[in-house]
């Protein structure tokens, strides 16, 4: 297939986890040649892999097979701040990079489709995995929508770049207003309750990585360099960087069939059922009945539940009111000595 220069380096700028071909250009725009930016790849490479264990994690988690807190753990929250900040600086640098010497806007919304796509094929997948916390606006729908507004700053001045960029950062850590809440606007950011969703990166305040990356490219056009990466690790790591957006799209499936079939193997109780349970009994605990009953009269519950067709309902908090009514029963079967 004959990727022209142009080409590559549009892909380069609007994936930034989705790239394939190099990363050319200079951010004076002045021509760049045809060298790669090997170290850029590469970065988003170590990004991938990072993400991927971080998706592995989750995976585990949600199977049984560990109990890491992802979303309580200052540890792991900061953990996915640091990815998802370097996967979004990379889209940055890779915009200024791309448009050193133009920007072809037919190759470039050829390519930003591809992340589009990729990005709807991402929701309907959610939607239908996890239709309580479907993805509606991911990292990929953010590196479309970031895509698109920061080709209006690859030109400015870095000093004013970057003051927006911390300006976006701000208002999204501390600002929040009901209206942004409705389903129609949480996307931008600055909700007052998070909305249930396995990957959410609204506009604000993850633009500004966007815009960091810009300006940093702005200020130091040479960023990455030519150099050629050595050894095995860093041309697979570049390689991978190069075809991010296949990666992206097929590791966390492939992750998911793994950990799935591992649960189906060993002898693990569903976080859901653990979750429960737990629950139960420190509710049992506290209205004076013994740990033991307590302990047992929770599980039978569950079991009935599951037994009758009930339990995916009353995990989702979907139960009807004939439903509702078989719950009662079981409660009360269970209660029985």
């Amino acid at each position: 297939m004959d990727f022209r220069r142009g080409d590559d380096r549009i892909m380069s700028a609007v994936d930034g986890v989705p790239v394939e071909g190099s990363t050319q250009g200079t951010a004076g725009g002045s021509k760049a040649g045809g060298s790669r930016r090997p170290a850029i790849d590469a970065a988003r490479g170590l990004a991938l892999v990072a993400m991927a264990l971080y998706h592995a994690s989750w995976d585990a988690t949600y199977f049984g097979l560990a109990r890491f807190d992802l979303l309580g753990d200052p540890l792991w929250l900061a953990a996915r701040t640091a990815i998802l900040s370097s996967f979004l600086l990379l889209v940055g640098i890779g915009l200024v990079l791309a448009t050193g010497d133009g920007l072809d806007i037919a190759r470039f919304l050829r390519r930003l489709g591809r992340v589009a796509a990729g990005a709807a094929a991402v929701s309907a997948a959610s939607y239908a995995l996890f239709p309580d916390s479907p993805i509606f606006f991911g990292v990929l729908h953010h590196i479309v929508l970031a895509s698109i507004v920061g080709l209006a700053f690859v030109r400015l001045p870095a000093a004013l770049t970057l003051t927006t960029a911390a300006a976006a950062v701000l208002a999204g850590s501390f600002l929040s207003f009901p209206i942004f809440d409705s389903p129609w606007l949480r996307w931008i950011g600055l909700t007052t309750v998070a909305p249930d969703s396995n990957d959410f990166v609204p506009v604000l305040p993850w633009i500004g990585a966007v815009l960091a990356g810009i300006g940093l490219a702005r200020l130091r056009p040479g960023i990455g360099g030519r150099a050629a990466m050595t050894g095995a690790a860093g041309r697979t790591l570049a390689l991978a960087g190069r075809h991010s957006l296949a990666v992206y799209l097929l590791h966390q499936p492939l992750l998911f069939g793994i950990a799935w079939a591992t649960a189906q193997l060993l002898p693990v109780e569903a976080p859901a059922v653990r979750d429960f349970q737990a629950a139960c009994v420190a509710n049992c605990e506290r209205a004076g009945v013994a740990s033991a009953t307590c302990t047992a009269n929770c599980r039978c519950v569950q079991s009935e539940l599951a037994r009758n067709g009930l339990w995916e309902g009353f995990v989702a908090n979907r139960l009807s009111e004939r439903e509702q009514r078989g719950l009662e029963d079981a409660v009360a079967i269970c209660r029985k000595p």
